[in-house]
């Protein structure tokens, strides 16, 4: 079975706010790794402080995307709630 295709705003909700964090991780890690290759040692200091950044937006993402989930098993499961109530089913 064939999954549904992605879309950007569901229930007038901007899904990019989930993923963003991730998009701003990857782009810190790769500019932390640019630092890094840097003969300049004065450099390092930041690509390290970048690499925590990167990481502190890592973790918000996944925080983004497990409330996301949650909020749409809360929403499934009261819209099953509100239909047995119609059909007056348990």
């Amino acid at each position: 079975m064939a999954t549904p295709p992605r879309r950007l705003f569901v229930d007038q909700f901007f899904v990019g706010w989930v993923y963003g964090p991730w998009v701003v991780a990857s782009l810190l890690v790769i500019l932390a790794l640019r630092l890094l290759m840097e003969e300049d040692f004065a450099l390092r200091s930041n690509a390290w402080g970048l690499c925590g950044n990167a990481a502190i937006c890592f973790s918000i993402g996944c925080v983004c995307k497990l409330s996301w989930a949650m909020a749409r098993v809360n929403a499934v499961r009261q819209l099953e709630q509100q239909l047995r109530r119609e059909l007056g089913l348990r």
